[in-house]
């Protein structure tokens, strides 16, 4: 997240700008990186003998070698020092030095901003290079999209800066981003470019984003010990491989080819050097590593299962809860109705514990949308704003469900009691007894019905998932065969539910042949009753899910400030 912008290397001596002359300082208006001054100078030195050895100043044997005042005094200004500078010479050509994304950054980036992903580069180069590498990155260069996070010691008008290319005052420094968050907008949550940072000023503004509602993934180099703590501080690390050029192994005359390394530092079969150690404790808090020829689309191959398997869990988790309700309800239900429970803790134990987390689990295998990778996440914060509606969708989805599973349960046990009352007294003859000193006969009766009000209701969680495997699309548009998981798992859970309710019944006479048929087709009229509810339900959420979504991507995509001027 710290690389730096491009670097040029020019034919001319920064050493000008160390002493005072009449044009001004030359290694400002040069702009020469520091890592070459040093060469620079002793190649101009060299070029021009009659200044390297003339003055009694010099020393051969210092590396900080300098012209003098006297030989400084004869130059007006810089354009005269360097066309005596390179007289008599013949320029044999001009090297640069740079740095190059990779060929794939800019699709990558394009695609993470579909997909409402926000690319931001940190760079401690100053402002200007800054600006020359992320245009390459294809990030947006305008007026006010980089913020300088270096505290500037004459920084005026209460931490904000004008500059000759900014257009409009942005803050300046890190320690000025909150105020300026709370007092006049949001735009450096919106910027892509942040240059002049420190490894302590980057992580500060990672988690003023995370107290903003972002989830940060942080990308950095293996080879820099300061992003161990950056990576660290990120919710979600992934550490990249710098592009190889000082680690290759070719095998000696005699050796065997497996000796060879292409130069990655992590290469299977690679021989361990300090580059690789040094990587790997860079790397400890990153759960993800890429190396140098990996391409970035692996990560959006990452983000994509993400997303689908969060999905898939929200999914799970909401039949999960309905299922738990749902049994609350139906015994509430047969309560009321003066009735013993229709589902007893082990029935229960056996639907909450077995059938229920089986058809969830197979939920994780529903096929990926088309459209994930352009839905807009949202933010992680406020995730119990809507509570009140998912507690009306819980409460809408689980009635039919209840309902016909307590009719199939009382059907069932008006009909299969010995003395069989009518079904208007059927509350009344419970009411005047205790159920639990019943009869054998009338016990086994009331085992049988809780059997079917258990085998009804493992088939209503089998179609309330079906009807699952999308949070907004109805079950004709997103059909359930589709998992084939989910359709092995119903048929499993209901073989199992049916074995279980057989196992229960068969030292026992029940007299099964006494169930009326409408009992039976009560329990299996689940997805005519069933399937409208619950798309009637994903069609209202629709409308607030389609609101939510065209509200993200504005807030995304509209940046009011960043092209406007103060």
């Amino acid at each position: 997240m710290s690389s730096d912008g491009s670097d040029g290397a020019l034919a001319s001596s920064p050493s000008v700008g160390s002493k005072s002359s009449r044009g001004g300082s030359f290694e400002e208006s040069v702009d020469l990186p520091e890592h070459l001054t040093q060469a620079v100078r002793h190649a101009l030195l060299q070029a021009k003998p009659r200044f390297a050895g003339g003055d009694e100043d010099l020393d051969d044997g210092d590396c900080d070698v300098d012209y003098s005042q006297a030989a400084m005094a004869r130059f007006t200004t810089e354009e005269d020092f360097l066309r005596d500078v390179v007289s008599e010479q013949i320029l044999l050509g001009l090297v640069t030095f740079s740095y190059e994304p990779k060929t794939d950054v800019c699709d990558f980036i394009e695609d993470l901003d579909i997909a409402g992903i926000r690319f931001v580069y940190f760079s401690r180069s100053r402002g200007r290079q800054s600006k020359s590498f992320a245009e390459r990155l294809g990030l947006e260069t305008d007026w006010n999209t980089c913020i300088l996070l270096s505290s500037a010691d004459g920084a005026q008008d209460g931490g904000y800066v004008e500059d000759h290319d900014i257009k409009a005052r942005l803050p300046r420094g890190i320690e000025n981003i909150r105020p300026h968050l709370r007092e006049v907008d949001d735009i450096p949550l919106q910027v892509s470019l942040f240059a002049e940072c420190t490894p302590e000023s980057t992580r500060e503004m990672i988690k003023v984003f995370q107290e903003n509602g972002d989830v940060v993934c942080c990308m950095g180099s293996a080879l820099k010990d300061s992003n161990t703590l950056t990576f660290a501080v990120a919710d979600l690390a992934v550490g990249v491989e710098p592009i190889p050029h000082f680690n290759r192994v070719k095998p000696a005359h005699g050796e065997a080819a497996e000796t060879a390394n292409d130069g990655s530092i992590s290469t299977a079969g690679a021989l361990v050097t300090q580059y690789a150690l040094g990587a790997a404790l860079t790397c400890i808090p990153c759960p993800l590593f890429l190396q140098h020829d990996t391409s970035l689309y692996t990560l959006m191959q990452v983000v994509s299962e993400a997303r689908r398997l969060l999905g898939s869990m929200q999914q799970a988790a909401v039949l999960l809860v309905a299922a738990a309700l749902a049994t609350a309800l139906i015994n509430l239900a047969a309560a009321l109705c003066l009735l013993p429970p229709a589902l007893p803790g082990f029935m229960q134990l056996w639907l909450l514990w077995a059938v229920v987390p089986l058809l969830a689990a197979t939920l994780l295998f529903v096929p990926r949308d088309e459209s994930i990778m352009s839905t807009m996440p949202l933010k992680n914060h406020a995730h119990v704003s809507d509570l009140s509606r998912f507690a009306t969708y819980a409460l809408v989805r689980s009635v039919p469900p209840v309902a016909l599973t307590v009719l199939v349960y009382v059907t069932a046990l008006a009909r299969l009691l010995p003395d069989a009352p009518p079904l208007g007294r059927l509350s009344s003859t419970f009411g005047r007894r205790d159920w639990r000193v019943l009869t054998p006969d009338a016990q086994w009766a009331l085992l049988a019905a809780q059997t079917y009000a258990m085998v009804a209701f493992a088939f209503h969680c089998v179609c309330v998932s079906a009807t699952l495997m999308h949070r907004t699309r109805t079950t004709a548009e997103f059909l359930p065969v589709r998992n084939v998981a989910w359709v092995c798992g119903a048929l499993v859970s209901l073989a199992l539910t049916c074995a279980f309710g057989a196992l229960l019944l068969a030292f026992g006479d029940a007299h099964l042949d006494r169930v009326g048929w409408y009992t039976y087709a009560i329990a299996f009229a689940g997805p005519v009753v069933l399937l409208p509810v619950q798309d009637l339900c994903k069609l209202h959420d629709k409308k607030r899910w389609t609101r939510l979504q065209k509200l993200a991507k504005l807030e995304f995509k509209t940046k009011l400030g960043l092209h406007s001027p103060l």
